[in-house]
């Protein structure tokens, strides 16, 4: 594979000065957009690029996962950009434009249950096509876990069906076979457009960034029928039916009492999970990342005050059961906090 550590300024020299380059990344629940953002921040080289992460629950648990992109973080409301596209959308584009320092360049990150289309219409029917280019839908797919009836969700499927390129992400997750099939599959669904493989989401920037693969003009013709019912776009989630729950606690959780949880409590109809975590056994900051059967919680430091933070993505949740399963598995406030070495543990 490529290696990362190049001169990306170098690589792409002719960016434009006007009519700012948009990549939107989306991708269903746990394919690895976050992963990719963080890869295109930590190599950016000089470029000034401008984030905008939209989450589906009321924690925005993608914020703190990014490395610290100072002031060029935007934060959208949480929720669907997709079912939100409204004023504070566009004014949130706006500010990132009406920047004094130049940006070279925007990235929009989705939530996993995003339909691209509205996105990418709402760059192309508003002032916004004067000012910002579409470069590229980039999709990640997780190569281990997505199939034909990808959760039933008829937003995954859109995500590709709209998307310039796919990441097929993950894999060193996946059999050469399952690899085989879901490229077929992709290409049935979006014949004649690129598909790449990565790990860790993993892929060389020049590869992903102005490379002007969005066909504006095919979208065009769609612009008067989408401003008509733009309503009827932003009611898939209700047809997926999707929901979360958010957990917040300042007290830490018993470390076995979490993994009896994870392993023997944690409903099947959960397809995703995030969060930060704070075990009583560790003085560590753990994050915490589910997708399907797969989890993994990975120590680092503390930055700020330590406390749990959980947000679960799936079907029909039980938000009470969940809230009291996990109030279950905290310290009482009354027992004294013991540290000692916590060994990171997976399940993948």
């Amino acid at each position: 594979m490529t290696p990362l550590n190049f001169n990306l300024s170098d690589a792409l020299p002719s960016l434009p000065k006007s009519g700012m380059p948009v990549t939107i990344i989306t991708g269903f629940l746990g394919s690895g957009k976050t992963t990719l953002l963080n890869q295109i921040l930590q190599n950016k080289d000089n470029l000034k690029i401008a984030v905008l992460v939209n989450e589906f629950g009321d924690i925005n648990i993608d914020e703190q996962l990014l490395i610290s992109v100072e002031s060029d973080m935007i934060e959208l409301g949480n929720g669907c950009i997709c079912c939100t596209i409204n004023d504070s959308f566009i004014n949130t584009v706006y500010q990132v434009l009406e920047r004094e320092e130049k940006i070279d360049y925007l990235v929009i990150e989705t939530t996993g249950l995003a339909d691209p289309f509205p996105i990418i219409m709402t760059f192309l029917s508003t002032e916004l096509n004067f000012l910002t280019r579409l470069d590229a839908i980039i999709t990640v797919v997780d190569a281990a876990g997505f199939d034909a009836k990808h959760f039933d969700s008829d937003a995954a499927l859109r995500q590709i069906r709209y998307a310039d390129m796919v990441i097929l992400n993950k894999i060193d997750l996946a059999t050469e076979d399952k690899i085989d099939k879901l490229k077929a599959f992709i290409k049935e669904i979006k014949p004649g457009f690129r598909i790449l493989e990565s790990e860790y989401s993993r892929v060389p920037l020049p590869l992903i960034l102005d490379i002007g693969l969005t066909q504006t003009d095919t979208y065009k013709a769609e612009i008067p029928e989408f401003r008509r019912n733009k309503s009827a776009f932003n009611n898939h989630l209700e047809g997926d039916g999707f929901s979360f729950v958010s957990f917040k606690s300042d007290c830490p959780f018993e470390l076995e009492k979490f993994e009896h949880f994870l392993s023997q409590q944690l409903p099947s109809n959960v397809f995703r999970a995030k969060g930060i975590l704070w075990f009583q056994e560790s003085p560590a900051r753990h994050i915490f990342q589910l997708s399907g059967p797969r989890y993994d919680i990975q120590g680092h430091d503390w930055t700020t005050n330590p406390k749990n933070e959980l947000v679960f993505i799936g079907r029909d949740l039980d938000e009470s059961l969940i809230k009291q399963q996990l109030n279950e598995c905290l310290v009482k406030p009354n027992v004294p906090h013991q540290f000692s070495l916590l060994n990171v543990f997976s399940k993948g």
